[in-house]
């Protein structure tokens, strides 16, 4: 019982924290927006990089995306990363939220590269890609929210022949 206790409270707190993370992303999305720089002018100009920048050297990637996907994108992936992030750290619609928000990870792995720079180490090395790591834990949580749902089928359907059955005693 502690066993599950603990693994309940561990998805659940990470759950809550990757939550929060799209929230909050989405916010500072949406405040650096036309900035120099900002979320926009990434978007709208960047190019796809796929592998990631300088790897193999002179690889510039592919794009920018045409402006027709690029500003829909643009205006809408902080929104669903405030609606999505907020109702996956609320534990709505875990499952779908989940599939959801593991596409627009996938999407942005693609806009920035698998091994993108300055991604997990300090010093801005080259590294692993540490938005694979987010769609891992959101698949765990998606995992155990399904778990959860299946365990309770079960107890319901053995309350209610433990009920029929006592019924049947009864008589």
């Amino acid at each position: 019982m502690n066993y599950l206790l603990n693994l309940r409270t561990a998805v659940t707190v990470n759950r809550i924290t990757i939550g929060l993370f799209f929230f909050v992303s989405g916010i500072a999305n949406y405040l650096n927006f036309s900035v120099n720089n900002g979320f926009y002018q990434t978007v709208t100009t960047l190019k796809l990089q796929i592998i990631g920048p300088g790897i193999p050297p002179g690889w510039e990637g592919v794009g920018p995306l045409p402006l027709l996907l690029a500003v829909p994108y643009a205006w809408l992936l902080p929104l669903a990363e405030i609606v999505l992030g907020a109702l996956f750290a609320l534990n709505y619609w875990v499952r779908w939220t989940g599939l959801l928000l593991i596409l627009m990870t996938f999407s942005i792995i693609l806009a920035f590269g698998i091994i993108p720079a300055g991604s997990l180490f300090p010093n801005g090395a080259e590294s692993f890609n540490k938005n694979i790591l987010f769609m891992t834990l959101i698949w765990m949580c998606i995992a155990y929210d399904a778990y959860e749902q299946k365990m309770s089928r079960r107890r319901t359907q053995a309350m209610a022949d433990y009920a029929v059955t006592a019924a049947g005693e009864d008589m």
